[in-house]
């Protein structure tokens, strides 16, 4: 991959966002300056510059078309007073977007519209009963197809909801959104393969979707397309925090700090006062070997979410790194006290404990990590490590060959050695 010099020139306050996607904004500005009263053009150029971020041109350039478009064309108004709606959205302005939303459905022929709308703006507050009242006003659309699959998925209704989003493909076969969301969907349900084919659908239909490409590279384990699809969706979105995070994060499991440090800068340049931000700058610290730093981080990420699972367990490792076991075990239990789902927790305690010694302690994290998360591989390498450092070979070895065996980031030349080593 090219060096990222480009994000050195973000971090530090001399690149201008938008040239970060000019690929795909020069051609939407190029159709608009060619046909300035075409209402489609203007829609395309102001979706592309909502993708990238830039909400305000974005909401200047449908504006400009509802000024002087929406009296020469039949369905002008309610088109721009939608996407109006659904960059208040992205905005996460709910009072907005439902203003626009009641603009649209007062259009002539426009109250379905306006009950999609108005259901988009109530999942922005993750309101699935008052969304799905609205879409059963709507009838049968593409756009209320693809809200009714995002209400059901909203509400953990896997048949209804797969079968809302493929109804939506049907519609609009090139659409990206509804393998998008369907996508997601089976990721965060833990349906991995599944959620990942359609994710790469989606990138495959639209190439420099930033969401999707976030989407996609967060659902891979750490690897070079994960990296690759989390570099794009900041190339496409230069403030996509999240984006920025997660290829920090990735590019810390695959040994390059150097790239996960710029990465974690322009998390944090984004937005220095989140949480997430300050953890991956945190863990990029630790893992340069900076324990103290890694601290200030932690507690400045608790500083702004006390209840962050993350920074408890960055506050954990950061004092297990200084060699104080007791403060680090206190932060391990309050972490996994707040995030019972992540298994990585107990894993991070039990090679704390191992590393420091306190192998009963070791044994008994890891114990429950392979109990409740038998098929964490993680988990497995972590009892065998302390099985190992116990003296129980017998018992370290079967933990290896089941670390093997399972799911997860598993170093399987690593898990080999350690068993050659075995005696």
């Amino acid at each position: 991959m090219t060096p990222r010099w480009w994000v050195l020139a973000l971090v530090s306050g001399l690149a201008q966002a938008a040239w970060a996607q000019e690929s795909a904004l020069g051609a939407a500005r190029a159709a608009t300056h060619a046909s300035p009263n075409d209402t489609n053009a203007a829609i395309a150029f102001a979706r592309a510059l909502r993708r990238a971020g830039h909400y305000a041109e974005s909401l200047a350039e449908l504006r400009r078309g509802a000024s002087t478009l929406a009296g020469r064309q039949a369905d002008a108004a309610q088109k721009l007073h939608w996407e109006i709606a659904r960059t208040f959205i992205a905005q996460r302005d709910y009072s907005s977007a439902m203003v626009e939303c009641r603009v649209v459905g007062a259009q002539t022929g426009g109250a379905a519209a306006g009950h999609v709308c108005t259901a988009e703006t109530h999942l922005l507050w993750r309101r699935g009963s008052d969304a799905i009242t609205e879409i059963q006003q709507a009838g049968r659309s593409y756009e209320s197809k693809l809200a009714e699959g995002r209400t059901y998925a909203l509400q953990l209704k896997d048949t209804e909801a797969e079968a809302a989003f493929r109804d939506a493909m049907s519609l609009k076969p090139d659409a990206a959104d509804p393998h998008l969301y369907l996508g997601k969907y089976w990721v965060d349900t833990n349906k991995i393969d599944q959620g990942v084919a359609e994710l790469k659908k989606a990138v495959e239909l639209e190439p420099s979707y930033p969401d999707a490409l976030y989407e996609l590279g967060r659902s891979l384990p750490a690897n070079q397309d994960a990296v690759s699809a989390l570099d794009k969706a900041t190339r496409e979105r230069p403030g996509y925090l999240e984006a920025w995070a997660k290829l920090a994060e990735d590019d810390l499991a695959l040994g390059k700090n150097a790239d996960a440090r710029t990465a974690a800068a322009a998390a944090l340049r984004i937005n220095p006062q989140d949480a997430t931000s300050q953890v991956v700058t945190g863990r990029v610290a630790l893992a340069d070997g900076k324990a103290d730093d890694a601290v200030t981080a932690a507690r400045a990420a608790l500083g702004v979410m006390a209840n962050s699972a993350q920074a408890k367990l960055l506050l954990a490792d950061a004092y297990a790194k200084k060699g104080d076991i007791d403060l680090a075990l206190e932060q391990y239990q309050a972490a996994y006290g707040i995030d019972r789902q992540n298994p990585d927790i107990l894993v991070h305690a039990a090679d704390a404990c191992t590393k420091a010694g306190r192998l009963t302690s070791a044994r008994a994290y890891s114990t429950t990590a392979t109990k409740d998360f038998p098929t964490w591989g993680p988990g497995w390498v972590a009892l065998g490590d302390a099985l190992a450092a116990d003296g129980d070979a017998s018992g370290a070895r079967t933990a290896y060959d089941k670390a093997l065996a399972a799911r997860g980031p598993v170093d399987a030349a690593a898990v080999r050695t350690k068993m050659a080593a075995l005696h």
